[in-house]
């Protein structure tokens, strides 16, 4: 009696299989996915420096080229990554309760910049969320846009070479080549 349950139980089952072949089949080919595109734009920052400053050079430096590998990684286009010339702050400490001179301190700021191009403004909340959570104790970081006082502000002015342009400028002064015997 239990061999004859369990071939009637197989049976049963050997039924729903020769249903599933008698299923229609389907051509592979009519069954992929439609192509989704996202329609949506969203606005893109031309051109970014990311200022970084700190008195501590060795953690200013690291942290520069964390921000550089970040931001190639968001697929950021990387202009240029620069140092800025160094500005020295002096610090004065006075006595209490008086103004005689206590100590005297030279702090030296270091700056660096990276610029950074064609950043989605979606993106780019994320990548400061990401820069805020990493940054170094002593590291001030600052976002703001490109302008052409901070390509300026990059070059160190040459002081000898414009003495020299305001001594050929003065030479065209005609008091001046009547002076030196040249008229």
């Amino acid at each position: 009696m239990l061999s004859n349950t369990r071939t009637a139980l197989f049976s049963n089952v050997r039924g729903f299989a020769t249903l599933r072949d008698s299923a229609l089949k389907t051509n592979p080919k009519f069954l992929r996915q439609p192509e989704i595109v996202d329609t949506r734009e969203f606005p893109e920052y031309s051109m970014i420096n990311v200022c970084l400053q700190g008195y501590d050079f060795t953690p200013l430096e690291s942290f520069q080229s964390y921000v550089h590998k970040i931001a190639k990684s968001f697929n950021f286009k990387v202009v240029d990554s620069y140092a800025v010339a160094a500005k020295t702050e002096k610090v004065l400490t006075y006595k209490p309760n008086s103004t005689v001179l206590s100590n005297q301190f030279e702090l030296i700021n270091y700056q660096r910049v990276v610029r950074i191009k064609d950043v989605p403004s979606v993106r780019l909340q994320l990548f400061i969320e990401l820069l805020k959570n990493h940054v170094p104790s002593g590291v001030k970081i600052t976002l703001k846009d490109h302008t052409k006082s901070d390509e300026d502000e990059r070059y160190i002015p040459d002081l000898l070479l414009k003495e020299k342009q305001d001594e050929l400028k003065m030479l065209d002064d005609p008091v001046i080549r009547k002076n030196l015997g040249w008229e």
